[in-house]
């Protein structure tokens, strides 16, 4: 076995064939610089907040800009608005309704104050006998009754004579379609178009004739009326029709028949006698009842329903007595059941005494002969504009008289207003003077003569000292409402005279201000609630999702309507209510959202360095959540504007304030002809809307700690 002695180890043993390698020293590591270019930078980030880096990610949301934009403007105006506009909206001004909306003046034909009207019935009675058409229309205007201002009407244009099956203001004759749907019967034997009720009718000693009774077939009409193409009403066949004389006897009614049952009766057609040009009708009633004295009394067009066909009608063109009697009442009962022109018949109302005829079947016109007018109407020169022979208040006068404005004299010196509350107007009908102090002021547009009053019978020196006189004035009406110049209403005023602008911006700083306080007190408990449900969870998330679900079974409507029932509708009372179940959905998403977070490994981590519950929730687990929340939470606010206008719909809205929900509520009546009162509270809660869902958007992005540092 060796040793270790046995060897012995020498330092100059043989060299092999091998290349040596030469031994590492301090010159072998020497810095060789390359390149003497320097690489190195500064830092170009700079330290920065939350907040700071939520602004920078929010601007760079473009649309959430715009709508952040929008809002601000829209809260701007709900407050500078009201403050800024001084026209009153808390009283009615019954003298400015239904102005259109204005910034243009009139003629430009958008947004100027005007409304263009269609195929309005026209009346053609003034000027009938004109030599030409062009004449006649002239002088032919739209309902002055409704159309006040003939200087507001401009545009006109006129239609050729039209058949209308309708009653129409202005129309003329035609025929009184009166007949049955099958359906309709309900078992009568036949319908009947009858007058009202004559309460006393003695034929003794006076004479009643029936001068006119025409029907009128397809044949009768298309000679009538001159040329062919008319025919009965679509789908109906000519029945036969009948007149009757109906009388009571106690309780128990009779009927003498004084027209046969025929598809067409001519004039004065009548039993036994079709020849006369009329019937001796009292002769008849008389010879048929052995009576001359009736108590109640009625005539009624009886048609009968015998037959297959499911429409039957008849065509009345006239109905008309001839009476002697010597009671003038019973002449005029007599006179205002006579028609010869259909369409005015039809167009009698129950306040027409003893003129209204009614129909136990189907009851309207045909062919009324009528002209329409299509034209553009100034609202504001209508109301605002000069008016001409305008009946004028003396003691608007005397009031004008003492502000300066005008000035007339009499020899009993000038007339006041404390002479007039006690004595009445001093006029001297012979020595009457008048002049205009200051025409920037003064309504009435040009000096009054004697010819302008309509007053009582002078005494022997031509004096007049009276209450009762009247004036005729032309009248600037804009300075006498109490303007400097004729007004305009951006959006137009409503049913009231209210000014809109103001009313609508007023009612969404209402909306805005019940929405805001809502969404604070809903967000706040909504937050609170869900985070204690889902950040504990087990028996505490079970105890409290229960009592969310209770009260969230309960309708919203039911439950908002017994509350404010309870509690009236007083805005702070409103606003309980909204939050009454209001919360629930912001308790159940920020549930949701603990339930997402509370097992991450930095919720964990901070937990294990000991971190408490309030810290966990408040500063690991809700920033986090805070964004799909704001999202959801921020259309809280249209939405509450939403609620509130559907509550006001049926009647529970706010009372004695003005909201956006209340003026639609308010408007909604007059959608067809003034849609203008619920376009812009519409275009407003449309931008609300639209600006709370992008804003949400931004907002989201911005708050979401995720995203921090991310360009």
């Amino acid at each position: 076995m060796l040793e270790d002695k046995d060897f012995e180890f020498v330092d100059d043993a043989p060299v092999t064939n091998e290349e040596v390698e030469e031994p590492i020293t301090d010159d072998d590591f020497t810095l060789t610089e390359v390149d003497s270019t320097i690489h190195e930078q500064k830092f170009q980030t700079k330290p920065t907040t939350f907040t700071k880096d939520a602004f920078r990610r929010f601007k760079k949301n473009k649309s959430s800009v715009a709508a952040t934009f929008i809002l601000g403007t829209l809260i701007a105006l709900s407050i500078i608005i009201p403050i800024v506009d001084r026209n009153d909206i808390g009283t009615n001004h019954p003298k400015e309704i239904f102005l259109s909306p204005k910034l243009f003046d009139a003629g430009t034909g958008f947004w100027d104050g005007t409304e263009k009207y269609k195929n309005i019935p026209v009346d053609v009675s003034e000027m009938p006998n004109a030599a030409t058409e062009e004449e006649k229309q002239e002088h032919w205007w739209p309902s002055p009754d409704v159309y006040t201002q003939r200087s507001a009407i401009s545009k006109k244009k006129f239609t050729d004579l039209m058949y209308v099956d309708s009653v129409s203001n202005f129309g003329k004759e035609g025929y009184v379609h009166f007949g049955f749907h099958r359906n309709e019967l309900k078992g009568n034997e036949y319908v009947e178009f009858s007058s009202q009720i004559i309460d006393e009718l003695e034929l003794a000693a006076d004479s009643l004739y029936l001068s006119v009774f025409d029907t009128y077939d397809a044949a009768k009409i298309q000679a009538k009326e001159g040329k062919e193409g008319f025919d009965l009403p679509a789908n109906y066949a000519l029945g036969d029709t009948a007149l009757y004389f109906v009388y009571y006897e106690g309780e128990t009614k009779q009927e003498v028949q004084l027209v046969d049952y025929a598809a067409r009766h001519d004039i004065g057609s009548a039993v036994a006698s079709y020849k006369k040009d009329k019937v001796d009708i009292a002769n008849i009633i008389t010879t048929a009842t052995g009576k001359t004295t009736f108590n109640k009394a009625r005539f009624a067009v009886k048609m009968a329903t015998a037959g297959e066909q499911d429409k039957v009608c008849a065509l009345i063109g006239g109905l008309a007595f001839e009476s002697s009697f010597a009671d003038e009442e019973t002449n005029a009962i007599f006179t205002a059941m006579s028609f010869t022109d259909a369409t005015k018949a039809l167009s009698k109302t129950t306040n027409d005494k003893f003129a209204y005829w009614s129909s136990t079947g189907l009851r309207t016109a045909y062919l009324s002969k009528s002209y329409f007018c299509s034209f553009v109407y100034d609202t504001y020169e209508a109301t605002y504009g000069t008016m001409v022979d305008k009946n004028f208040s003396i003691k608007d006068l005397l009031r004008y008289q003492k502000n300066g404005w005008i000035s007339f004299k009499t020899p009993l010196g000038d007339s006041t207003l404390q002479d007039y509350d006690t004595l009445g107007f001093y006029l001297d009908v012979n020595n009457f003077t008048c002049q205009i102090l200051d025409a920037e002021k003064c309504p009435v547009t040009k000096p009054l003569t004697i010819d302008d009053f309509d007053y009582p019978t002078p005494n022997s020196s031509g004096v007049v000292v009276d209450k009762n006189i009247v004036c005729q004035a032309t009248v600037c009406r804009y300075k006498q409402y109490g303007y400097s110049k004729m007004p305009k209403y951006l959006m137009g005023t409503d049913e009231s005279g209210k000014d809109m602008l103001k009313y609508v911006f007023e009612g969404l700083r209402t909306s805005l201000l019940v929405a805001i306080i809502t969404f604070a007190i809903c967000f706040t408990f909504g937050v609170v609630w869900g985070s204690i449900s889902g950040y504990f969870g087990g028996n505490v998330d079970l105890i409290m999702e229960r009592i969310t679900d209770i009260l969230g079974r309960i309708p919203f409507m039911v439950l908002m309507t017994l509350l404010i029932l309870h509690w009236g509708s007083s805005l702070p009372m409103f606003v309980m209510a909204l939050c009454t179940t209001g919360w629930i959905g912001t308790a159940s998403l920020t549930r949701t959202q603990f339930y997402r977070f509370r097992g991450r490994e930095y919720v964990l981590a901070s937990r294990t360095l000991g971190a408490s519950d309030a810290r966990l929730i408040a500063k690991h687990i809700f920033p986090n959540g805070l964004g799909t929340i704001i999202t959801a939470e921020v259309l809280v606010i249209p939405g509450v504007i939403f609620s509130e206008a559907n509550i006001a719909y049926l009647g529970l809205g706010l009372q004695n304030v003005s909201s956006l929900g209340v003026i639609l509520s308010d408007n909604q009546k007059w959608l067809s002809g003034h849609p203008y009162l619920l376009l812009f509270p519409s275009i407003i809660i449309a931008l609300l809307m639209i600006s709370f869902n992008l804003f949400g958007n931004g907002l989201r992005d911005a708050v979401n700690p995720s995203l921090k540092g991310e360009d």
